[in-house]
């Protein structure tokens, strides 16, 4: 499986919502961004991410069920795709491969 080339922002939501998974939305990503990684970002800036995720084939969604509490309205729910958890996958270890290096040669300061 090829590797898809992503940021760390991408790299961020595609954690946040496979820990989420199987009620990761939007507001709930955010959430768990800041909560996780201390990063306040807009829900915008969460929704061009998890678009462009989707585009990429990383990410799939579909419309939740609505509830009274949001006014009728349907939540729209992401996951991963195969291509998507085999990505962060393999970017986990590749750090993990360097870190292990890192320490091995620590360097001294």
């Amino acid at each position: 499986m090829t590797q898809e080339t992503i940021s760390t922002q991408e790299e961020i939501v595609l954690l946040s919502v496979g820990s989420l998974e199987p009620a990761a939305y939007a507001y709930g990503i955010q959430k768990e961004i800041k909560r996780e990684a201390n990063l306040n970002w807009s829900i915008g800036t969460i929704h061009t991410i998890l678009y462009r995720l989707e585009n990429k084939g990383l990410l799939k969604s579909e419309m939740g069920g609505s509830s009274e509490k949001r006014g009728g309205r349907s939540k729209r729910l992401y996951s991963l795709t195969a291509k998507g958890y085999g990505n962060v996958q393999s970017i986990q270890e590749t750090r993990q491969a360097m870190w292990n290096k890192l320490v091995t040669n620590k360097p001294s300061f």
